[in-house]
């Protein structure tokens, strides 16, 4: 990647992080919600077992009420932790908002102390994956630390995710762009997850 490239792409992270910490915190909480319904409506539709999620770190879209949701209902709910040496993931089940505690980056995470490890053999079929934006055609701009993609890379190569697993970007409707420019190890998304809608894949 050239530095005119990298500049475009850092650029672009800026102005969605822009755009989305500028949306009022009563309206993203409210988004937030609508946007739980539709996933919880969509789980519940495919009888899914188990999800994984992700706490929500500043100006994301919070899927507290779909973590609860999910409790509530009985599913398995898996949340990674990061690991900022090497830039991996490890899997655990949240059974309570007890089980976390400030990892990487302040963000809230599992404590492997309190909450249980799971074999990436048992992933679930279903991901919601955080970002700054998103297009309907599946693509994705993380924040440029490439855990998500490491992660997915690693299961693709192990060989224990199939053409059943669905990644479901989560995102507010102004995260949208009409194209994003993707290179080949980035994840592609089966979906997108909105206040409007959860958009199937394209």
């Amino acid at each position: 990647m050239d530095h005119k490239e990298l500049n475009g792409k850092q650029a672009i992270r800026l102005e969605m992080t822009r755009i989305r910490n500028g949306l009022g915190e009563e309206q993203r909480e409210a988004w937030s919600k609508a946007a739980c319904r539709h996933a919880a409506a969509y789980l519940e539709a495919a009888s899914e077992e188990a999800f994984m999620a992700y706490v929500p770190f500043r100006s994301e879209m919070d899927l507290t009420a779909l973590i609860e949701w999910g409790w509530e209902k009985g599913l398995d709910v898996i949340v990674p932790r990061c690991n900022a040496v090497d830039r991996s993931m490890t899997l655990y089940r949240l059974e309570s908002w007890d089980q976390l505690k400030s990892g990487a980056y302040g963000i809230m995470e599992p404590d492997p102390q309190a909450a249980e490890e799971i074999n990436p053999e048992r992933m679930p079929r279903v991901v919601f994956v955080p970002g700054l934006a998103f297009d309907l055609k599946g693509g994705r701009m993380g924040y440029g630390g490439g855990y998500y993609d490491r992660f997915a890379a690693k299961q693709l190569d192990a060989g224990i995710t199939g053409v059943r697993m669905q990644w479901i970007g989560a995102s507010f409707e102004a995260q949208l762009v009409e194209e994003l420019m993707l290179e080949p190890h980035d994840i592609r998304m089966n979906g997108i997850l909105t206040q409007r809608q959860l958009y199937s894949k394209i």
